[in-house]
C-alpha cells in the first residue's frame, strides 16, 4: 500500500514536473516571439489595421495613444472667440459645438449643453431603425411601398428636396431610408414612420438618448450638440447595430445632398458622413417667419479615416444665410485644428 502510494506521488510530481517544463518553454517561446515581432517586423502590426468596413472604428491596438489635449484646448478657445462674433454681430442668437477626437474620445465645446429641435436630424434615428429592423429580418429592407401621391409633404421645407418621390412608382423600404436621409425628404421619412411598428421609433430614440425629458415629464424631440453627436460615434463603434449596417448607415451618410453646411469649404477629398436639420418658428398672429434653426452634425474621416472626429453645430438665428456661414466657418475651424499632427 505505501509503495502504491509513493509510485501514485512519483507520477504526481513528474507530470507537474512536466507541466512546469512546458509552461516554461511557452512562456520563454511567447516573450521571444513578442520581441521578433517587436524589432524585425515592426510593420506588422499595420497590416492587421486593414479593414472592408472602412467607416468603423479600428482596433484599438490601432490607435495612436498620443494625446490631443492641447489641440482640443486651442479648438476650444477658437470656437468660442469665433462662436462670441457671431452673437456680438446678431449673426445667430444661439450657437452650440461639440466635437470629439474618436481617437482618443477627447472633446472640445461651447455651449454643448443648449437644447434644439431636433427637426430634420430625426431622420438619422429613422435610418437606424431601419437597420435595427433588418438585425431580426433583412428582407424587410427589400418589401416594397407603391407611392400614392400621400403624405405629400414636398414644400414645406426651404431647403428643396432634389429627388422627389413619384406617384405610382414602387420603392423598397431601404431606398426610402436613403432618400430620407440623402436628400432630407420629409415625404419619405413619413412613409416610413407609418410603415415601422407602433412605438418602434420612440425605443430607438430611447436607445440613442435622444428622448429629453422636460422636468412635467413629458417627452420631445430636443436634442444638444453632444447628444447628436454621440449617435455618430456609436455608428463608429458599432455599439448600437452591427458592424455591417453600421457600415452600411454611415456608407449613406457619406452621400448626403447637403452642402451649404459643414462640408462646404473643407477639401474636397475629406469624406463625411452628415446629417442636417432645420426648422422655422412663425409668430401665431400673423404666420409671420421670425426665427430658424439649422443645425448639422457629422463624422469627418481625416487623412483618409486615419484621424476622425465628430462634430455636431446646432444655431438659431433670423436669416439662414447667416446660420450656413456659421456652419461652415466653424466646420473649417474645427478642420484646421484637428487635422494637424495626424498620420499620412
Amino acid at each position: 500500500m505505501v509503495k502504491f502510494v509513493d509510485d501514485m506521488w512519483q507520477k504526481i510530481w513528474e507530470q507537474v514536473h512536466a507541466k512546469k517544463q512546458l509552461l516554461a518553454f511557452f512562456v520563454v517561446a511567447l516573450f521571444a516571439g513578442f520581441l521578433i515581432g517587436h524589432f524585425y517586423f515592426p510593420s506588422s502590426l499595420a497590416s492587421t489595421c486593414d479593414t472592408d468596413l472602412p467607416y468603423l472604428r479600428p482596433s484599438l491596438d490601432c490607435i495612436d495613444s498620443d494625446a490631443k489635449e492641447e489641440i482640443l484646448s486651442k479648438l476650444r478657445d477658437r470656437l468660442k472667440v469665433q462662436t462670441q462674433g457671431y452673437l456680438n454681430s446678431n449673426k445667430a442668437m444661439r450657437i452650440s459645438v461639440f466635437v470629439r477626437d474618436l481617437s482618443t474620445n477627447r472633446f472640445a465645446e461651447v455651449n454643448d449643453s443648449e437644447v434644439y429641435y431636433l427637426a430634420s436630424l430625426l431622420k438619422l434615428p429613422l435610418l437606424i431603425g431601419g437597420f435595427k429592423l433588418a438585425e431580426v429580418e433583412p428582407r424587410i429592407l427589400d418589401q416594397t411601398v407603391r407611392y400614392t401621391g400621400a403624405p405629400n409633404l414636398y414644400g414645406t421645407q426651404y431647403y428643396d428636396v432634389p429627388e422627389k418621390l413619384e406617384v405610382g412608382k414602387v420603392y423598397t423600404v431601404k431606398e426610402l431610408m436613403r432618400r430620407a436621409v440623402v436628400n432630407s425628404d420629409n415625404t419619405a421619412a413619413q412613409i416610413l414612420f407609418d410603415y415601422y411598428p407602433n412605438q418602434f421609433m420612440d425605443r430607438i430614440m430611447e436607445a440613442l438618448g435622444l428622448r429629453f425629458k422636460k422636468e412635467s415629464g413629458e417627452t420631445e424631440n430636443l436634442v444638444t450638440t453632444r447628444s447628436y453627436a454621440n449617435v455618430f460615434r456609436m455608428l463608429y463603434n458599432t455599439s448600437y447595430l452591427t458592424s455591417i449596417y453600421s457600415n452600411e448607415a454611415l456608407s449613406i451618410l457619406t452621400k448626403a445632398s447637403f452642402n451649404k453646411g459643414l462640408i462646404a469649404k473643407l477639401p474636397s477629398d475629406v469624406v463625411v458622413a452628415h446629417k442636417f436639420g432645420e426648422r422655422s418658428f412663425t409668430r401665431a398672429s400673423t404666420s409671420e417667419v421670425v426665427l430658424h434653426q439649422l443645425h448639422e452634425c457629422g463624422l469627418v474621416y481625416v487623412k483618409g479615416g486615419k484621424d476622425p472626429y465628430t462634430i455636431c453645430v446646432m444655431t438659431e438665428g433670423r436669416d439662414f444665410n447667416d446660420l450656413e456661414e456659421i456652419l461652415q466657418q466653424i466646420s473649417l475651424s474645427v478642420y484646421d485644428e484637428m487635422s494637424q499632427g495626424t498620420p499620412d
